[in-house]
């Protein structure tokens, strides 16, 4: 029967769980106590696929951030199918760690959290998304250090979307790094350094104004990375995937995208600094 290796305890929170998750993500491909994937060695409890670029995978265990996600955190993440995996836990347990240090190490590291109390009712106390698009707060923190909090504001506001859409959220990186070219290239026109045509019009004229205009010849490098930029990533966000392999491929370029977008907000902040430039972008 399902889930006779587990402890009577583990035993009932496996099937609340169970439960609980085949009326969320339904039970097709429900898979008990079976590897995902011959390339993934981890062996989750529970496993189902509620749609055609998703797998849903549930670890039940006695112990918060449990062993074997930390094993399996790194084939999951290269593979090449999106997989979001749950820990599932007594309530008791989740309420027992002090300070929730297991517990953010859980959400750190893109896993989801489902309690069971000891009557029974499950609750999710946060969500999983593909660990192959997972990219955690502190990670963004550091890489948005320096710059200031306008900029933030709105780096946050695009972190949050791209944890539920990962395309979403790289479109608002997008739109920060935009904003920062405009805001470069209208003081840039103010002071007769590029055209007033060229701060008014396509970004990739306003670019390319910006990189040919001698007072900016020592800043090329920072110009002609957002003009990478621009060309990689600005059709990545828009481009739908048809299967799960596609899916997995777009996250992770989301991801890098997101990553080179905070990068290159630094680098332009530095433009602006460099000209004595005010940062002119508003927070919507």
């Amino acid at each position: 029967m399902a889930f006779d290796t587990l402890t009577p305890s583990l035993k009932g929170i496996a099937t609340r769980a169970l439960a609980f998750c085949k009326a969320e993500f339904g039970s097709n491909s429900l898979a008990v106590d079976s590897a995902i994937h011959k390339d993934i060695p981890w062996r989750p409890t529970f496993s189902m696929k509620p749609t055609s670029s998703l797998i849903v995978a549930v670890e039940v265990a006695d112990n918060l951030y449990p062993e074997a996600l930390r094993g399996a955190a790194h084939e999951i993440t290269q593979f090449d199918f999106p997989i979001a995996v749950y820990q599932a836990c007594s309530l008791e347990l989740y309420q027992s760690d002090r300070g929730e240090a297991r517990v953010n190490l859980l959400r750190r590291y893109g896993f989801g959290l489902i309690t069971v109390d000891a009557d029974g009712r499950v609750t999710p106390q946060f969500a999983a998304v593909p660990l192959a698009q997972h990219i955690s707060k502190e990670t963004l923190n550091a890489a948005a250090a320096g710059l200031n909090r306008s900029i933030r504001i709105r780096l946050n506001a695009a972190h949050t979307a791209y944890a539920a859409n990962a395309g979403q959220g790289l479109q608002l990186v997008g739109q920060v790094i935009e904003g920062l070219i405009a805001c470069i290239a209208k003081q840039a026109a103010d002071e007769g350094l590029v055209a007033q045509g060229a701060a008014n019009g396509d970004l990739a004229d306003a670019i390319d104004a910006l990189y040919t205009s001698p007072g900016f010849s020592q800043q090329r490098a920072a110009l002609g990375a957002a003009r990478a930029f621009v060309r990689e990533f600005r059709n990545t966000a828009s481009h739908a995937p048809k299967n799960g392999k596609q899916a997995a491929a777009k996250m992770r370029r989301c991801r890098a995208g997101f990553l080179n977008g905070v990068e290159l907000a630094k680098k332009l902040r530095q433009v602006l600094q460099a000209h004595d430039y005010q940062t002119k972008i508003y927070v919507v």
